[in-house]
């Protein structure tokens, strides 16, 4: 079933990604350079530089703190969070395997967050404000964290119809799933409206609030069945259980969906994100 509502609990938030987390975890190496396309102008909007301390909320498999710690270097920190263990354990292996030893993991709810006042020089977030119980808490919260100026930066969906690859998703998985399948593909584009965020922060306190649009038109070659790792992240705990014919009938409206999307012999897409900062 499709999960909108912002009252959504925290236990139905733990079991949603403690389930998706392998699938990230199996994932995520493989579309690292598209996923810094995206980390790279959030730290831009924030300043990150060597030696600070970073927070980074919802960490997921890596990303974007993986790229934080890069930046920082030797003489900087970052604290890598989640809710849940299971997400950060493949940020932690990511960590591992790229020698990155300035990085620290925590669980942790981003709505009361186990660190004390005025810690930390950033504050970062790639798409995990919109699945919070209480946005407006977890901002308040960052904000307390923050040393003053230091400044937060939140990346988030733009509307869903000017993002083509979660459009073909939600058709694909409408006609093979209907309300059947627990795929959450609403709440990601909770903030997908220009300034919703924005006034968020501003009434949480956060000072000189701005946005950020970025739109991108990748053309992909169609050779490259570039969706796979999306696929899996999404789909996945779906089709581990879902009868043959169910995983035949979504690969091929998958298929269908791009293909209405295919010039020639590329796809050509579009992609609309928001970066949305604010300074304590």
């Amino acid at each position: 079933m499709s999960r909108s509502d912002s009252s959504i609990d925290k236990d139905y938030t733990r079991r949603y990604w403690r389930d998706r987390a392998a699938y990230w975890d199996r994932s995520a190496d493989s579309i690292a350079d598209v996923a810094d396309r995206l980390n790279q102008p959030l730290l831009d909007a924030i300043g990150i530089a060597p030696g600070q301390s970073v927070l980074d909320l919802a960490s997921g498999a890596g990303e974007p703190a993986l790229s934080i710690a890069r930046r920082v270097g030797s003489a900087g920190r970052v604290t890598a969070t989640d809710l849940v263990a299971e997400m950060l354990a493949g940020a932690e292996r990511r960590a591992a395997d790229a020698g990155l030893a300035n990085i620290d993991f925590r669980i942790a709810d981003m709505e009361a967050m186990p660190f004390g006042d005025a810690v930390f020089d950033r504050v970062s977030c790639r798409f995990g404000i919109m699945f919070t119980s209480d946005p407006g808490r977890a901002l308040a919260e960052a904000r307390r964290v923050l040393r003053p100026g230091g400044r937060a930066g939140f990346l988030v969906w733009g509307p869903r119809d000017d993002i083509s690859q979660f459009e073909v998703f939600a058709a694909a998985a409408a006609r093979v799933f209907g309300d059947a399948a627990d795929l959450d593909l609403e709440r990601p584009f909770r903030f997908g409206q220009a300034g919703s965020l924005g006034a968020l922060m501003t009434a949480a306190g956060f000072a000189g609030a701005e946005e950020q649009e970025l739109r991108f038109e990748p053309r992909i070659p169609a050779s490259v069945p570039f969706w796979r790792p999306q696929v899996e992240m999404t789909f996945g705990p779906v089709l581990a259980y879902a009868a043959p014919d169910r995983r035949q009938a979504l690969e091929e409206a998958l298929h269908a969906g791009f293909a209405a999307l295919r010039q020639g012999d590329h796809y050509r897409l579009r992609m609309h994100v928001r970066i949305v900062t604010g300074t304590r």
